[in-house]
């Protein structure tokens, strides 16, 4: 067990072998912040998101504080995205359980709460269906963080990631979903749309693409480039036509000479 944790902190340290003169963070400091990676690996969790961090922190050439207090932070969301999915989904387990640790996670910090994802679930849960797995309760935290990140209602965008649910979208869709409404927050803050209407959309069979047809903006046709017209060359003048030469005199037709005489 110690070797493997060894080994951890030595993989760890690697990833941050930053040249030294270019940062603000000593090798002592980074050596602190790669042991917190490292015992939230020990409990089980995903620590390539603190790794990831530290190593965002210090190539942005932030202080060891800020980065410490940033990924302690995280490594307690981390814990209580696990508790939670346990309680969602006691049977999760495989290399889907950590990406689904990684978005609970990454919703609790954006302030999406455990009880938004406790009704979240009870929504997408249909009396005649299997129980939603843990995976795509996760997915649809995240997708709420979104609409939650486009300062719109929580309750609103709640009916709308369950929907999209209940309807069968796979977690990327529900991802794309929660973007999209993100990326058009100025049409929902001043009406345009409404999360009313999305969710009626879905619950109509619609998928993204149809929901939002013009997410792609339109082409602009860019006018054809035009050579400037050359001007045009003033015509040659027509050459003069050349005399006709004179035709050369006849000459006079020499008379005969008269035939000797015998």
């Amino acid at each position: 067990m110690k070797l493997a944790t060894a080994f951890m902190l030595t993989a760890v340290l690697g990833a941050f072998a930053i040249d030294a003169a270019a940062q603000s963070v000593s090798p002592a400091d980074r050596e602190g912040l790669a042991r917190i990676a490292e015992e939230t690996a020990a409990k089980g969790l995903p620590s390539a998101p603190l790794t990831n961090k530290i190593q965002e922190g210090i190539a942005k050439g932030r202080d060891a504080r800020q980065i410490e207090q940033v990924v302690r932070q995280m490594a307690a969301q981390l814990e209580a995205a696990d508790q939670l999915l346990r309680e969602l989904d006691p049977a999760a387990a495989g290399p889907g359980r950590d990406g689904s640790i990684t978005l609970l996670a990454e919703s609790l910090g954006s302030g999406v709460s455990p009880n938004d994802i406790r009704e979240l679930r009870r929504q997408t849960q249909a009396a005649d269906k299997p129980a939603v797995s843990g995976e795509a309760i996760a997915s649809a935290a995240k997708g709420l963080s979104y609409i939650r990140d486009a300062k719109l209602p929580v309750s609103d965008g709640t009916g709308v990631v369950a929907a999209a649910v209940r309807q069968g979208f796979r977690s990327h869709e529900v991802l794309d979903l929660g973007r999209e409404i993100k990326r058009r927050e100025r049409d929902f803050v001043a009406g345009r749309s409404t999360l009313s209407e999305v969710r009626d959309a879905i619950t109509r069979g619609e998928r993204p693409e149809q929901i939002f047809r013009d997410s792609r903006p339109e082409r602009v046709e860019r006018p054809a480039a035009t050579r400037p017209a050359r001007p045009e060359r003033p015509a040659r003048p027509a050459r003069p036509e050349r005399p006709e030469k004179p035709e050369a005199p006849q000459r006079p037709e020499r008379p005969e000479r008269p035939t000797a005489r015998p």
